[in-house]
């Protein structure tokens, strides 16, 4: 049997979250300062992620002459 909380936990601090205005990303913050840190970090992680996927596979560009 699983168990269920309804509190949830700030990801920077791990203080309990309350006010849904620092929901980042899913995780509920203690306060606006850990939600935009929270929100730096997320972002920071997709940009590695996508720069370690490789270049961009689409085809260059065609130059159209003028």
């Amino acid at each position: 049997m699983t168990v269920q909380t309804t509190e949830r936990y700030c990801p920077i601090c791990g203080k309990p979250g309350t006010d849904p205005a620092y929901n980042r990303f899913g995780e509920l913050a203690c306060s606006d300062a850990h939600a935009e840190e929270f929100a730096k970090e997320v972002r920071d992680q997709k940009v590695r992620a996508h720069a370690a996927a490789g270049p961009d596979q689409r085809l260059p560009r065609q130059m159209s002459g003028g």
